[in-house]
């Protein structure tokens, strides 16, 4: 099994499977859903919009913060994420729209509390995206996503004295398959002063930013690195491949080793 495209790999319905057990079993996308939630300060609103939800994981949180009466519209282009949602999170208090985060105002008519985007918006076109956001946004609403850190241009913290597990499988994997890394960084396309001036041409009146540092386990990165889309290292070889890579590595790799990571918090208001 060859491993999908990151931007357009999301829909096969045993990936959104994979993914959506893993939201249901470890903390990442719920306390990053309820940090964007509280920003976004839901507690009287009505309408939410969830952009490139998923399979409802955020979607799930934010109903938890809204009123009773309170009903979100989850957006996403997969229909197999979408598919697998419906499954798990079966409620009326949830919409399903499939279609693209930049096409968000030709399916929305109903102006929205607030558009919420959790670990997806650098994947978008954010230009066109946040123009369309801020058509569907009700005077004085928000827009809260986040970006991961390498997205945003964050540097790193302070080196570890011991390997860390993705380190590991890009030594075994040069090891044992041949593999070679690629040289080529790619420039950091969305960090705060570029996302502040996209968001102010687009009619955001404010924009703050944030930087968060997320701390989770070990078990938790080898269950994400497990779900197809996520393998690595990125490249020719198979998943049954990256899983023995991924095997070897956790074997070998400091288990009271925290996981950090440091992700860029954008909350806009139209």
């Amino acid at each position: 099994m060859q491993r999908p495209d990151a931007l357009t790999g999301w829909d096969d319905e045993h990936n959104a499977e994979l993914y959506d057990r893993f939201t249901r079993e470890h903390t990442f996308y719920t306390d990053a859903s309820r940090d964007l939630a509280a920003r976004a300060d839901l507690t009287d609103k009505q309408l939410v919009i969830d952009l490139c939800g998923g399979t409802g994981a955020t979607a799930t949180v934010l109903l938890e913060s809204l009123p009773p009466h309170g009903h979100v519209i989850s957006i996403d282009s997969a229909p197999a994420m979408q598919a697998v949602g419906r499954r798990h999170r079966d409620t009326p208090r949830i919409t399903w729209i499939t279609a693209k985060a930049e096409d968000l105002a030709k399916h929305i008519s109903a102006p929205a509390d607030a558009v919420i985007c959790n670990s997806a918006i650098w994947k978008t076109n954010t230009t066109a995206v946040f123009a369309a956001v801020r058509r569907v946004l009700r005077p004085g609403g928000r827009f809260v996503f986040n970006i991961g850190g390498r997205f945003a241009g964050l540097t790193d913290r302070e080196p570890h004295a011991t390997a860390s597990l993705n380190d590991l499988i890009i030594a075994i994997a040069v090891a044992d398959y041949g593999y070679v890394p690629p040289q080529q960084r790619r420039r950091p396309s969305s960090t705060a002063a570029i996302l502040r001036t996209q968001l102010k041409a687009a009619g955001f009146a404010t924009v703050t930013t944030d930087v968060v540092t997320r701390t989770g386990t070990l078990e938790e990165k080898r269950a994400w690195l497990s779900i197809p889309l996520f393998a690595r290292p990125p490249g020719q070889l198979t998943h049954t491949q990256r899983l023995e890579i991924l095997r070897k590595a956790y074997e070998q790799v400091d288990k009271t080793r925290k996981v950090t990571t440091r992700w860029l918090v954008v909350t806009a208001q139209a």
